[in-house]
């Protein structure tokens, strides 16, 4: 696999204009688009301004591609793609739509972004037992995983990285051990996709939900979900409308005879504006290729880990490179609980440096287009800061 070429990675800035004015490192919160992602806003709007409605067809028939993009990214058909709100909103229909009884259990991690969280403490009313799986330190303790399944498993939901640790999960090994007990296999993929290869149909994935504010490069609002072929006849659809039905646009005629495919979780109009953004966020990562994207993160992070250590920084994020992700978070020595933290949370914006404190870590996600000379500037500066506060 070839690396980006310098020449490569200023093509790819261009495309970034936030890179004017900020180091951005927050990727794990909320990225900036592109010019492409902006251009194909831009080009829907007009078609919408000058010919309405007429140009329905093309639009169907591009969304219909973009699904298809989407499918490619994680290994799918396009069938078991549908277009929902974000990563909440597709756990919300998997959660409520697999018809959990008083008794079955969940496993998560007790380190889970609510998101996560949430759609399942919801279902416990109803008898539905959570259980948590315990993180130590940065990384998630799989070795409880096995340990916590029994006869009444149903379901084990986990992200595929950890929003606060950066800890990245053996994907494909907890997928075998899913499909081996006959649990279904969750994943909130929205920390890594776009960012790190995946194959859903390889790594025994049955659901998977994400949106496109984060490594995605697209916006807020709207996401992907993924449900396995095989399992969508299972789900029951919790959210129903015209569009959840064979031949939607018949309209004088009642039919409910739900789509065959992940569509019939669509239940009502698209957000093409949204989708649309989407696509070319998409094919953006597609043509730079997400094994290549994964490389070049990793040595970015490379760079800020071993920095951070010579500045007698506390890591809080996994250091093996099996579990490491685009995401690292530190801690200053003798602040355990982070405490000081918000302080340089502030300094670093003040000196446009976007990163963000999260469980008690100020954490800092470089993308592909980030440069090995950003972080070396970034570095001096959290040093300055540090000394200037103590």
């Amino acid at each position: 696999m070839q690396a980006f070429s310098p020449e490569e990675i200023e093509n790819y800035r261009k495309l970034f204009p936030v890179t004017r004015d900020w180091i951005y490192l927050n990727h794990a919160g909320v990225a900036p688009i592109s010019r492409r992602v902006a251009d194909a806003v831009e080009l829907f709007n007009r078609e919408a301004l000058e010919h309405g409605y007429t140009e329905a067809a093309r639009w169907h028939k591009r969304i219909e591609a973009i699904r298809a993009d989407c499918a490619r990214l994680i290994g799918a058909e396009a069938g078991e793609i549908a277009f929902v709100k974000n990563t909440s909103h597709g756990l919300s229909l998997i959660a409520r739509g697999l018809g959990l009884r008083e008794g079955d259990e969940v496993l998560i991690s007790e380190a889970e972004f609510p998101s996560n969280v949430y759609p399942w403490m919801a279902l416990e009313k109803s008898g539905v037992v959570l259980k948590k799986i315990p993180a130590r330190g940065a990384e998630l303790d799989l070795s409880h995983l096995e340990r916590l399944i029994t006869e009444k498993t149903r379901v084990v939901s986990l992200s595929s990285v950890q929003y606060g640790s950066g800890y990245r999960l053996p994907v494909a090994e907890i997928g075998r051990l899913c499909r081996d007990t006959g649990i279904y296999f969750m994943l909130d993929a929205i920390q890594s996709l776009g960012a790190f290869p995946l194959d859903a149909d390889r790594d025994r994935v049955d659901f998977l939900a994400a949106d496109a504010h984060k490594w995605l490069l697209g916006h807020e609002g709207i996401g992907v979900l993924y449900v396995r072929k095989s399992l969508i006849e299972k789900l029951e659809p919790t959210l129903l409308g015209w569009n959840s039905v064979v031949q939607p646009l018949d309209f004088d005629r009642v039919h409910f005879e739900l789509r065959p495919d992940a569509g019939r979780f669509e239940e009502g109009s698209h957000n093409s504006l949204s989708i649309y953004g989407l696509g070319a966020a998409v094919e953006l990562l597609l043509e730079a290729g997400v094994p290549r994207i994964a490389q070049r993160i990793l040595a970015l992070t490379d760079r800020l880990i071993a920095g951070l250590q010579e500045l007698g920084m506390e890591l809080a994020s996994p250091l093996l490179e099996a579990q490491r992700s685009g995401i690292v978070s530190f801690r200053l020595p003798g602040d355990p609980e982070g405490k000081a933290l918000p302080a340089l949370e502030r300094r670093l914006h003040a000196e446009r440096v976007y990163a963000t404190v999260r469980r008690r870590g100020l954490r800092l996600s470089p993308h592909f287009y980030n440069t090995m000379e950003e972080m070396d500037r970034v570095l001096p500066r959290i040093k300055k800061i540090r000394h200037a506060a103590s």
